[in-house]
């Protein structure tokens, strides 16, 4: 789908700006020797409904995004809209990402914003362990949405449907599916078979599954192609696989966190009100997307609204249930998510210990998980 760049004023003007192209191809540059993120330009101004230029006495924080305004981002969206982050003397400028706009944790490092969200954890943790010092707060995505795509005829649903697939990819992402492959205990015996960013080459029988987003694909295949999950395709995370992954990774420099630790926590905590309320309410978030955040984006409501559902449960898991949403077990990480991703091909991943601060969300939910 061909989206459309803007600028997004608090006061809920737009300005349209060039065209970019779709997620899956900004994916192609990123993905060399890293799992898949996205990247690029858009910028929108949201101050709890307050103009850019009128946030009074209210903290002004820039925070730098990995794709463009829509719903992916649903729920810093219904934080802004129900003034969470108004409630907590914040003024927030999201910067939107797109083709032409260094990644979040590049615009961070250089001081460009105050906080990022980065759709890859590996290319976060490695810049941390090249010596930048960034601080991990939390993941919006407990489950990494990358995964594989495949036909109901021959279905992949488990590590023992690996062995011998041809698999539809992009340039570059040979070493994740080895790391996949390996992390399984499993020769890396795929044939690799270059592909574009529409999973029709999959329909057409090019290959047997389709590197994927589970949040993106399937819905052309539902769309396009009248295929429904269990009855014509299926897809799978890697996780699901044997190789799991935090994404959208929420962080900060640590001298703010030093500095400014309480505006980190109000931050936090607004956010994580409004990742809550997406959970009991997603349809409101399509709503708000489709007359303001991505107004100009040539977004498709029910695209949007099935992309919501099937995000949802990637925001949740065992721990998020537990302890209140965007957490982080830095445990998991070492024990489970390090090892595949050193077989991807990985290299200076930084004490887990040492890069997640997990006290910021327990002073959020210091009360319990629900806010």
């Amino acid at each position: 789908m061909i989206e459309q760049s803007q600028i997004i004023s608090g006061s809920g003007g737009t300005t349209p700006r060039s065209p970019v192209r779709s997620r899956r191809d900004v994916l192609k540059a990123a993905a060399a020797g890293s799992l898949l993120a996205g990247a690029g330009t858009l910028a929108a101004a949201c101050g709890g409904g307050a103009a850019a230029g009128g946030s009074g006495s209210k903290t002004r924080l820039k925070v730098a995004l990995g794709w463009v305004t829509n719903i992916e981002f649903a729920g810093f969206w219904l934080a802004v809209e129900r003034g969470y982050y108004r409630d907590e003397g914040l003024d927030v400028v999201f910067k939107g990402g797109g083709t032409n706009s260094p990644l979040p944790h590049v615009q961070l490092a250089s001081g460009a914003v105050d906080l990022a969200v980065d759709p890859n954890m590996r290319q976060v943790l490695e810049v941390i362990g090249k010596g930048n010092d960034l601080v991990v707060l939390g993941a919006q995505f407990q489950t990494d949405p990358n995964g594989l795509l495949s036909l109901s005829k021959r279905p992949l649903s488990r590590p023992s449907d690996l062995p011998g697939l041809r698999i539809l990819s992009q340039q570059g992402t040979q070493p994740v599916l080895e790391g996949l492959y390996k992390a399984n205990n499993l020769k890396p015996d795929f044939t690799f078979i270059p592909t574009g960013f529409d999973p029709g080459a999959l329909i057409q029988g090019k290959g047997d599954a389709y590197n994927c987003f589970v949040t993106n694909q399937p819905i052309t295949l539902e769309t396009k192609f009248g295929l429904r999950r269990g009855a014509g395709y299926e897809v799978v995370t890697y996780g699901a696989l044997g190789c799991p992954a935090y994404a959208s990774l929420i962080s900060c420099k640590r001298s703010m966190v030093d500095r400014r630790r309480d505006v980190v926590v109000k931050f936090m905590r607004a956010s994580a009100r409004g990742w809550q309320d997406n959970l009991a309410d997603p349809g409101a978030a399509v709503k708000v997307v489709m007359r303001k955040y991505g107004v100009d984006l040539g977004l498709n409501e029910k695209q949007q609204s099935r992309q919501n559902e099937l995000q949802k449960p990637l925001t949740e898991s065992a721990l998020t249930k537990s302890k209140g949403m965007l957490r982080i077990d830095p445990e998991l990480m070492k024990s489970q998510m390090y090892p595949w991703l050193r077989l991807a091909g990985a290299a200076r991943l930084p004490d887990a210990d040492k890069v997640v601060d997990t006290s910021i969300l327990d002073e959020v939910f210091k009360n319990g998980p629900r806010l």
